[in-house]
């Protein structure tokens, strides 16, 4: 795993278990945000994405930066790699996380997903 890459790992995490696509913002943690088609209900921390972000996102969606997931060893093993996220869109998420500081990702992942990130377009 890669911080600022874009990974599909299928976890029972979803509810049905599906495909997900994430992006890692802690390799060393194996940490990352998900990327739903609608933004969660809650409204906090939703970053807006179009499909030309991404070669992987086949239409707009939304990179949930209100908390951060984790999965199972042999999740990770199967996570098929969809490449690095753009400089651009590093900066927006990395812009995006200090203007909105989302109150429910802790503090801790906050700051590990800016350090990660901001050196992938700093």
């Amino acid at each position: 795993m890669i911080a600022g890459h874009v990974y599909v790992i299928y976890t029972a995490l979803a509810r049905p278990p599906k495909d997900k696509l994430t992006v890692c913002i802690c390799a060393t943690e194996n940490l990352f945000f998900w990327i739903n088609t609608n933004p969660q209900r809650h409204g906090v921390g939703q970053l807006a994405l179009t499909a030309a972000d991404h070669g992987a996102l086949t239409h707009d969606c939304f990179l949930d930066c209100s908390r951060v997931t984790s999965f199972s060893q042999h999740e990770l093993d199967a996570a098929q790699h969809r490449g690095t996220i753009s400089a651009a869109l590093v900066q927006r998420i990395v812009e995006f996380l200090e203007s909105e500081q989302p109150k429910t990702l802790p503090p801790r992942f906050l700051k590990l997903a800016i350090d990660n990130l901001a050196p992938l377009f700093r």
